[in-house]
């Protein structure tokens, strides 16, 4: 059993009225936004790992291994945001993958 909020619920329920009550159609309208976000993220962030792979001459998978590792040092801020921007993008294809 699902346990909403009174105003949560009432939204849902005006929600699925655009559905004519059907909750597998909304479901996966909704699931397929999601997938769709998720899919432009992604491509985002492997633009901007070409960038880093480029200046670094470096795979972001091989960088993020050495980064937590701790063999890349501390003192480059493009590191923090690269491994940061790499953690995001493994938790997105967790996402994705469980989406498909």
């Amino acid at each position: 059993m699902i346990s909403l909020q009174e105003n949560t619920e009432q939204k849902l329920i005006n929600y699925v009225s655009n559905f004519e009550g059907n909750f597998d159609k909304m479901i996966n309208v909704i699931l397929g936004y999601r997938i769709e976000q998720l899919q432009k993220a992604i491509n985002n962030l492997l633009s901007d790992f070409i960038f880093f792979e480029k200046k670094y001459s470096m795979k972001s998978n091989e960088f993020f291994i050495l980064f937590e590792e701790g063999k890349m040092g501390d003192g480059n801020s493009d590191f923090f945001q690269w491994s940061g921007e790499y953690e995001v993008y493994l938790d997105y294809q967790k996402e994705l993958k469980s989406l498909l």
